[in-house]
């Protein structure tokens, strides 16, 4: 389980360097071989373990085709998916396409998600958290989370 926010630096070639906390696990359960995309509704990346990917994958590509929101899916998480590996240094190309559509300058926030990373420009995660904070603040709390013992 990927968990944890880090701060972390995008290099001038558009490289990230996974923390080291990670590295050991990502080897383990893909060999390095992870996908990357982005999200359909925010403006992150998503970064999946190959396998995990796969998993996903197939499950979207299973919803029915001529669906309007399977469409939309499809197009934006399928459609703008690239294949990554670690390399020696452990580092991820993020390409141009990726990181224009996330706005990723220097500084990002790289969020484990259990199965998968959230990859956000710094500033636009702190707002992102800001807004989910205020907007929580007027919905009724799910009797799922109520139920949740932490």
């Amino acid at each position: 389980m990927f968990r944890g926010v880090h701060n972390l630096t995008i290099d001038a070639k558009g490289r990230l360097k996974i923390p080291t906390r990670h590295q050991a696990q990502i080897d383990k359960t893909c060999a390095g071989k992870m996908v990357l995309s982005i999200h359909p509704d925010d403006n992150c990346l998503l970064l999946y373990p190959l396998g995990d990917w796969q998993k996903l994958e197939h499950k979207v590509s299973e919803l029915p085709s001529l669906n309007i929101h399977t469409k939309r899916l499809k197009r934006k998480l399928i459609g703008h998916a690239t294949d990554c590996e670690l390399d020696k240094a452990s580092r991820i190309l993020i390409p141009a396409t990726l990181r224009e559509y996330a706005k990723l300058n220097k500084k990002l926030i790289m969020s484990g998600q259990g199965h998968n990373f959230e990859l956000w420009d710094e500033d636009a995660w702190h707002k992102q958290i800001a807004n989910l904070d205020s907007l929580s603040k007027r919905e009724e709390i799910p009797t799922e989370i109520t139920q949740l013992s932490l």
